[in-house]
């Protein structure tokens, strides 16, 4: 990505754990554009390179929070990384607050979390950043594509089926499935992807050509979780031999693109992008 003429360090980055909050911060410090880290869950990559401008917070004092970044000259917010969330009655609000959140807690279903979170962000006047569009260069590209030539009919069978496993991600039930065929063993549930993968791998002598698929659903938030793949799922459908990681054009951050492509070139993996 290119510097543009507004680059002026003007984003603050809420940070939780994870390797791809570090690469954030990284990545925002290399187009001028990272302002200060708000760290709310330990991540000792960002704690030891960044130690000047990282503020140490607490989610349940999301308002605190807001505050101080509101005292900045900029108000531009990405959020990115795991945060263990607590309770609600631990989270300390002001009673405006509280009224706004448990309205909409209560009108709205658990899937709609993201979407709640980010428009009480908004309705205190911060802007938050699209995830996808500043790091349009990590997204998953059609042309980033690896073909196992022992996949043909595999792959060929996975693109039959593009429909099919598109109408999964636009009910926003979940962002990761395992196929074996035209199965649906698994949806990622509570639990997370490694834990789905681990799950399904350990039963692999009972299926033929696990297929992992992984993709933004309809309404995911794009400021918020827009999903992620890293090197650790490679190694983890490597060690339970699956056949093939899918995704859709442009639905998933890849963390250390390069060397993301480059491990699953040298694998027995296909990549395919429908």
């Amino acid at each position: 990505m290119k510097n543009s003429a507004t680059s002026k360090n003007d984003i603050s980055l809420i940070a939780g754990s994870g390797y791809f909050a570090y690469e954030s911060a990284m990545f925002l410090k290399k187009i001028n554009r990272l302002n200060k880290i708000y760290l709310i869950n330990e991540n000792k990559n960002i704690d030891n390179r960044f130690t000047n401008i990282v503020i140490k917070s607490n989610i349940r004092n999301i308002e605190q929070l807001i505050n101080s970044i509101k005292k900045e000259k900029f108000k531009n917010v990405l959020i990115v990384g795991y945060v263990n969330l607590p309770p609600f009655s631990e989270i300390k609000l002001s009673f405006l607050s509280k009224l706004y959140l448990k309205k909409n807690l209560y009108s709205k279903s658990i899937n709609d979390q993201s979407l709640i979170l980010k428009n009480f962000l908004v309705n205190k006047k911060i802007n938050l950043i699209s995830q996808k569009k500043i790091f349009k260069d990590f997204l998953l590209q059609k042309n980033d594509q690896i073909h196992n030539k022992n996949h043909k009919k595999l792959i060929s069978n996975i693109e039959l089926n593009k429909k099919k496993i598109e109408r999964i991600f636009n009910l926003d039930i979940c962002q990761s499935i395992i196929m074996s065929g035209n199965r649906i063993l698994s949806y990622e549930d509570i639990d997370g992807t490694d834990h789905m993968i681990e799950r399904i791998g350990k039963k692999n002598k009972d299926f033929n050509d696990l297929i992992f698929v992984k993709s933004k659903k309809k309404n995911q938030i794009d400021e918020i979780d827009f999903p992620i793949l890293g090197i650790n799922t490679i190694k983890l459908l490597r060690k339970y031999n699956f056949k093939a990681l899918c995704s859709f054009h442009q639905k998933t951050i890849i963390s250390k693109k390069q060397l993301f492509l480059e491990k699953i070139s040298k694998s027995n993996l296909s990549l395919v992008v429908l």
